[in-house]
């Protein structure tokens, strides 16, 4: 009698297991953005942001350093990582700074001639400092590109009629 009972449970799990994978895989996926490689590490442009400093890659779109952290939008989709270059981890766009959403993303193309370049070592060893101390705020080039980007976002940012302004940039949520 127990053989027989073990060879009904047996046969149970062997004809039941196929069944058992037949679930429905309704995830989503998104395209996690290739790292950047560059020759050397790039020089850093410091973005006029209001009370915190944002900084970017000149010529380079959707890249920004804030606050120890590097954010990236990709292909409609917001990323953050460590590192510049480093492996990229999809971020909601709520939990994106409103400093970096503030910033047009063709920013990058309308920087003055001549705008400050800082050099990527010198960055990393002192935005911390620089944003402690607002070292920026002392120069008068920063200064002039603040109030130019100040009329620039006034003009260019709107209320987009859910209580948002239109940052330029697609939100995955649109």
């Amino acid at each position: 009698m127990k053989k027989i009972a073990f060879l009904i449970v047996s046969l149970f799990f062997v004809l039941g297991a196929p069944f058992a994978d037949a679930g429905v895989n309704a995830g989503i996926s998104i395209g996690v953005p290739s790292p950047y490689v560059f020759a050397e590490p790039p020089d850093v442009v410091v973005i006029p942001s209001g009370t915190a400093y944002v900084y970017m890659m000149p010529g380079i779109p959707g890249l920004y350093f804030y606050n120890g952290l590097w954010y990236r939008f990709h292909r409609g989709h917001w990323f953050t990582s460590i590192g510049y270059n480093g492996s990229w981890a999809y971020i909601d766009t709520g939990r994106v700074p409103r400093f970096i959403l503030d910033v047009p993303p063709d920013y990058y193309r309308h920087l003055p001639p001549g705008y400050y370049r800082i050099h990527y070592g010198d960055f990393n060893r002192h935005w911390r400092e620089w944003e402690q101390v607002r070292h920026w705020n002392t120069y008068d080039w920063y200064k002039n590109e603040h109030e130019r980007r100040g009329h620039d976002r006034r003009r260019d940012l709107h209320d987009d009629g859910r209580g948002r302004r239109d940052d330029g940039h697609r939100h995955p949520d649109d």
